[in-house]
């Protein structure tokens, strides 16, 4: 149990057949007092860690296991404490699946995977772990490898969990229903023209929803980049909300449906994934799909986006929407086809950045799961 002062140190700590080791995150370490005894150890002294000045701190760890107190040492250098206990004789093949006897998580102790007789590493996992015996099992790797700083209450996970299943199946239903009308369209009349508005309403509510994917990593529902989803949202909102829905003459043109069928496709194997993902089920053919499609599927869909924007700049140079001219009360003048036209001109950059990405991700899944 932690003593009453409510400052700690930050604890490391590790283990080998032999010994448990601590190392205490302390500098500049004056006045020191270390208390080992076979149950527990005792530690106060007045040090510096991180940005806190000089402080005084604390605590008291009741062990996992009784230890040979009288062969345990420890050493003080200007960076840190190291403290080593000696496992008792009968103990030395039993592996310890935390540091404490309670199974409370301490923020302030976490495991130092490089000073464990097992790596972190799932390759060298099944080396390593024949090294104890049979006490030590897969729970009590998952219990040493988890970070109590990025644990949530259950509660949390299953809200959050059954928020991002609906959310994805619902995205997923949404644009099944685009690409099904769009493909039976299709079939029925030979063409595509005027098919915009048979998916407008389903396909603006999905654009629009598409802002909770920034939303979500800014606030911990899920892991990783927030700025590639932000330029995917602004991107694709930009071209339907603003340049097709004010141009009357680009909903009609089979261009605006063919751009719609690439963004669904892409959209019918991502949702799939994510939320195969969320139940922890793996599906090769998914994981394939989502990360390769999009080789062809992306650089198609910017050219299509490129080409709506490009059929659309005599219209809005006519129409003068969007475009605020001189003079005027604010003194501003502002080109929306001028706009436009550098937006043009940086699209293929925003393609580069989204490729990069999604070729980063493919290689941490596909790659990393065929070795």
């Amino acid at each position: 149990m932690a003593s009453s002062i409510d400052l700690h140190p930050p604890i490391h700590w590790g283990q080998t057949l032999n010994s448990v080791s601590l190392r205490i995150g302390l500098t500049d370490v004056k006045y020191p007092t270390v208390d080992i005894n076979e149950s527990s150890i005792k530690f106060q002294a007045t040090g510096c860690s991180g940005s806190r000045g000089e402080q005084l701190y604390s605590f008291e760890i009741e062990l996992f296991e009784k230890i040979d107190a009288k062969t345990s040492t420890y050493r003080i250098n200007d960076r840190e404490i190291n403290v080593n206990l000696k496992k008792k004789k009968g103990d030395t093949n039993n592996a310890w699946p935390r540091l404490t006897k309670a199974s409370a998580k301490l923020p302030w102790l976490k495991a130092d995977f490089d000073k464990m007789a097992f790596s972190e590493d799932e390759s060298d996992q099944e080396q390593k772990k024949p090294m104890f015996n049979n006490n030590f099992n897969d729970d009590m790797y998952k219990s040493l490898r988890q970070d109590p700083r990025k644990t949530k209450p259950k509660a949390f996970l299953d809200h959050r969990t059954n928020w991002l299943l609906f959310y994805n199946l619902f995205q997923f239903t949404a644009y099944l229903l685009v690409f099904s009308r769009l493909i039976f369209y299709f079939i029925a009349r030979g063409h595509l023209r005027n098919a915009y508005r048979l998916v407008e309403n389903p396909i603006k509510l999905c654009q629009s929803l598409a802002v909770l994917e920034t939303i979500h990593p800014l606030i911990g529902f899920t892991k990783g980049d927030w700025t590639s989803p932000l330029i995917q949202f602004l991107g694709r909102n930009l071209i339907l909300f603003v340049v097709i829905n004010f141009n009357n003459e680009i909903k009609a043109s089979p261009v605006v449906p063919c751009l719609f069928l690439v963004w669904s496709f892409v959209e019918l194997f991502r949702y799939p994934y994510y939320g195969i993902r969320l139940l922890n089920k793996d599906n090769r053919i998914i994981a394939w799909l989502r990360y390769t499609l999009w080789i062809v599927l992306y650089p198609l869909g910017a050219f299509l986006e490129g080409l709506t924007i490009y059929k659309s700049l005599n219209y809005y140079q006519s129409k003068r929407y969007f475009s605020i001219d001189l003079p005027n009360a604010m003194n501003f003048s502002f080109n929306f086809v001028l706009f436009l036209q550098i937006y043009l001109v940086l699209l293929p950059l925003g393609l580069i950045h989204m490729m990069q990405h999604m070729w980063n991700q493919r290689k941490k899944t596909l790659i990393k799961k065929n070795k």
